[in-house]
């Protein structure tokens, strides 16, 4: 059972506001854009507010055990003697979502990172045996599973995929033929415009004109070639 978030309940007096020179701590502005509206569980809400707090705080090596998360006073105070079993099912959620990344230990515990480019390669090279497990303990040994079809073209040809990206893709490759979204990505390459945008427009053009296009017909583009999609992507 988990304890009341009344402040009143608890016996204290109302916030009477944040005091001057207080630490702040810096939040991606795509948690509130992109992320913020789809999170219905009130538990992942607040244990992923709290971890993007925590881990990245001065000292820390950019992760921190589940157990020791959940050893944090606000989280045991709210969560009581629930607070384990919480803070995992939370941090799963949010793994799921691509907000947090984890990594299971031996020991049963587990490695929470944020889904940044300093968690991701962390957590990278922590699995791989290059940095030790913070705390002791030892990775519990996986199976890695390369990604395959355009999610491995975009990893190719573009870079690191998003969460809002990696669900284009998925819808793209409900929409359109299969093999169209790959090719569009080598297309987009090809024309150095290495974006799912500009890949979005090419196929939108194919769609409404049909296919005659290099990825087709095997013609990579040359120097001088007029820009085909020039009118369906925004400029700087």
């Amino acid at each position: 059972m988990t304890a009341s978030s009344s402040r009143a309940a608890r016996g204290l007096a109302p916030f009477e506001g944040f005091r001057a020179g207080q630490r702040a701590t810096t939040l991606p502005v795509q948690f509130f854009t992109e992320l913020l509206e789809e999170i219905a569980d009130p538990d992942e809400l607040r244990v992923t507010l709290y971890a993007l707090y925590a881990i990245p705080r001065p000292g820390r090596p950019h992760a921190l055990r589940a157990s020791a998360l959940a050893a944090e006073a606000p989280l045991a105070r709210h969560y009581g003697d629930a607070v384990g079993e919480v803070v995992r099912r939370a941090a799963d959620l949010a793994a799921e979502r691509g907000t947090l990344l984890t990594l299971a230990l031996e020991d049963g515990d587990a490695l929470v990172f944020v889904n940044n480019e300093a968690g991701r390669r962390l957590r990278d090279r922590i699995a791989g045996g290059l940095d030790a497990v913070p705390e002791g303990g030892r990775v519990v040994a996986r199976t890695v599973v390369k990604p395959q079809g355009a999610v491995a073209t975009y990893e190719a040809e573009v870079g690191t995929l998003s969460p809002s990206v990696s669900a284009a893709l998925a819808e793209a490759e409900q929409t359109y033929p299969a093999g169209w979204v790959e090719d569009a990505l080598r297309e987009a390459a090809r024309q150095n415009k290495r974006s799912w945008a500009y890949a979005e427009a090419i196929l939108r053009r194919w769609q409404a004109e049909g296919r005659r296009d290099e990825a087709a017909e095997g013609h990579p583009g040359r120097p001088g070639r007029v820009d085909p999609y020039e009118h369906l992507y925004r400029r700087d």
